[in-house]
């Protein structure tokens, strides 16, 4: 059993559920006594993720995330007239895109997925590396707004990943960071193996499960204060807990593969354009219009606004 890759404990950890992945993987989910982090154990293998991240994962809807770039300008410029502005976990690039052709701040993305960063290089001309974020090698106290939205309860080293962004932020800058309230968000899984006796599949790659107060344990421990925190996706949180019904066929998704994934697909997929650009600012701003102050446990994400604090 391996200590916990959150804070370090020897400690025995509690076993919640059998997970997997990708077709022929089994993990255990266990959770911390000491941080209350949730988490694989064993973590997956690098195969294991690359197989989980091919081309197909990265089929974004073009138009949203630049909509969403779009709306984020507006929100730069009224921090500063230019800047400098990084991605983490930028996949295709789209939503980068959208702050470029909308403000005069450089942007910049990391991801590890091959097939995207070619991508967003390649088709975009975006300024983007492949790899974790330290592989970027980006100065000390770079830049001026760091994003990292739903990827660190994807990596094998989170505490790094948050390290690395404290490094090369300025005194000033700010982190925008959005995490799956790991307590609600694991609870399906539990509730899939309890009830088929089969490891539940973690449809959305997640690896790690972040408690609230693990979560503020992480900010301090790496150097970022809390700016502001919201409580977001309330309706999907609500289900997760039993406040609301589970949809019908709730665990379709999460049965084990049981066949091999097929040959990875090295392309990118761009879905058509259906509507006007109207259209998918609205729907982006209509996502987040139920967001709540403060820290909820029936709610599916936790957001935060972070600022460096020493």
């Amino acid at each position: 059993m391996q200590p916990c890759p959150i804070c370090g404990d020897q400690e025995n950890k509690a076993f919640l559920c059998k997970v997997t992945l990708v077709f022929g993987t089994e993990y255990d989910l266990r959770q911390c006594n000491h941080c209350k982090a949730a988490y694989f154990d064993p973590l997956p293998t690098v195969d294991h993720l690359e197989r989980f991240y091919s081309a197909a994962y990265y089929d974004f809807d073009r138009w949203h995330e630049e909509a969403k770039g779009s709306i984020y300008a507006s929100k730069l410029k009224r921090l500063k007239r230019t800047g400098t502005f990084l991605d983490v976990g930028c996949a295709t690039g789209f939503f980068i895109n959208g702050i470029d052709r909308n403000s005069e701040w450089e942007v910049y993305g990391v991801d590890f997925g091959e097939a995207a960063i070619r991508y967003a290089r390649e088709t975009l001309k975006l300024n983007v590396r492949e790899g974790d974020l330290r592989d970027a090698q980006y100065p000390d106290q770079f830049f001026d707004y760091i994003h990292v939205n739903n990827v660190l309860e994807h990596v094998p080293d989170p505490v790094v990943l948050l390290k690395e962004c404290r490094r090369i932020i300025k005194p000033d800058g700010h982190l925008f960071l959005s995490v799956p309230n790991g307590t609600n968000d694991r609870r399906n899984l539990i509730a899939f193996y309890e009830s088929e006796r089969l490891p539940a599949r973690s449809v959305s790659g997640h690896i790690f499960f972040f408690a609230r107060d693990t979560l503020l344990m992480v900010f301090e421990k790496v150097g970022f204060a809390v700016q502001r925190k919201k409580t977001g996706s309330i309706k999907r949180g609500l289900r997760n807990v039993g406040y609301l019904p589970r949809k019908k066929r709730w665990k379709k998704d999460y049965f084990p593969r049981e066949a091999p994934e097929g040959e990875a697909r090295s392309e990118i997929v761009i879905p058509p354009k259906k509507y006007p650009e109207l259209y998918y600012r609205y729907r982006h701003i209509q996502s987040h219009l139920h967001d709540i102050p403060g820290l909820h446990e029936f709610g599916l994400d936790f957001i935060f606004l972070l600022r460096p604090d020493r």
